[in-house]
């Protein structure tokens, strides 16, 4: 390069100097382009995109959580926490039999998920994780982490098949030819026990909300739709001492119930009735029938068709409850309601989810009942009553 062509030393500075910086050469703009920076560091990385960040791993790695989950409740790693109220690392390795880098792999996704908390070397359990994930309490939910491995992992993988399509595509990962999961479950005996294990887990979970907020003082004699094994009517039974309850369910659904009824100390107000609720006629001689969990699996039409069929079998002030976990009316959560639809459509039926308040109270009045009312009840579960006049 000649001396002519070489660049000056303004020319040079001009060349150095970025937008950014040019706010630095001034005394207004240094302060300020730091304070900016600050912000974008510490208050919107920091806080507001961090959450959103945290969120985002969640969902990003929710098969790996879960499976975290999945192992230690395998290892049943919560029960032994809190029968000691804590452990360190070595002993959680010498009491379960694992070595320390699997078990550091574990303690760290169950720590950073909020499972189990650590201070200084020792693990303990969340006051959630003693409730629900240890095999000694009585309203533990590990027959429900089961059935999110052997029934959900299986199927959900073909969730986006099944919006394409919209049918149950996840269901053809389960042997036999029928339409749902409840008619093929039967060919593998396995999964049944499995699936009707964490069917009686959810009941308990919830089946006390029932009882405790819902007045069946007037009930005479309840009949649980698509009820299972009896668990609801046992619950609401003890309740209240003047009620009869009985399951309406597929015959092989309904013999289940019968042998866990027959053993009950109230099996004479207690009993169950074989039949399919779209084909069956119902019983007419209720004046309660309660769907309990069950309108989340079937689509609005059978929904309606449903609540018709129960308007049609009741005497005048008897009465539909309606009892599931409720979406919020504006269709933006909670995070159950999230959860839990897309397993009705990718596995069930190809056809549920979990619908809004509103929708409940509209199809009870279109099929005649004149009296509807909403009662908002623990862990997002609600309850429509709808009265026949």
């Amino acid at each position: 390069m000649s001396i002519a062509a070489a660049p000056s030393r303004l020319e040079r500075q001009k060349v150095r100097i970025r937008p950014m910086d040019a706010a630095r050469t001034t005394g207004i703009g240094k302060p300020l382009t730091r304070l900016k920076a600050w912000f974008q560091r510490s208050v919107i990385e920091g806080i507001l995109m961090k959450r959103q960040a945290e969120r985002l791993y969640l969902v990003f790695g929710g098969h790996i959580f879960f499976q975290t989950l999945n192992a230690a409740a395998r290892l049943d790693l919560f029960t032994l926490l809190r029968k000691h109220n804590g452990l360190t690392r070595d002993q959680i390795c010498q009491e379960l039999n694992i070595q320390a880098q699997p078990a550091r792999i574990l303690l760290l996704g169950l720590v950073s998920s909020g499972m189990l908390k650590k201070r200084r070397d020792v693990y303990r359990n969340t006051r959630l994780t003693n409730e629900l994930l240890c095999a000694d309490s009585p309203t533990n939910i590990l027959p429900y982490v089961a059935l999110q491995h052997h029934v959900m992992y299986r199927g959900m993988p073909k969730f986006f098949e099944s919006i394409k399509e919209y049918r149950n595509c996840g269901l053809e990962e389960f042997d036999g030819d029928e339409e749902t999961l409840y008619q093929r479950l039967a060919h593998d005996p396995e999964v049944e026990e499995v699936f009707h294990d964490s069917m009686s887990a959810l009941s308990v979970q919830t089946n006390k909300i029932l009882a405790d907020f819902l007045d069946l003082s007037n009930v005479q004699s309840l009949v649980d739709i698509g009820g299972g094994d009896g668990t609801n009517i046992i619950t609401l039974t003890a309740k209240h001492p003047h009620l009869k309850g009985r399951v309406f369910d597929l015959p092989s659904v309904a013999n289940l119930a019968r042998e866990q009824l027959a053993a009950h100390p109230n099996a004479s107000r207690l009993g169950a009735v074989n039949g399919n609720c779209f084909e069956d006629d119902l019983p007419t001689d209720a004046d309660c029938f309660l769907l309990a969990h069950f309108c989340t699996i079937w689509s609005p039409e059978k929904n309606k068709q449903l609540l018709k069929k129960c308007f049609d079998a009741l005497p005048s002030g008897g009465r539909v409850i309606i009892f599931n976990m409720m979406q919020n009316n504006d269709e933006t959560g909670p995070l159950s309601a999230a959860v839990g639809s897309p397993y009705f459509l990718t596995i069930a039926t190809g056809e549920g989810m979990l619908y809004t308040w509103n929708e409940y109270e509209q199809w009870a009045r279109e099929v005649g009942f004149a009296e509807v009312s909403s009662d908002k009840l623990p862990r997002d579960h609600g309850a429509i009553v709808a009265i026949k006049r």
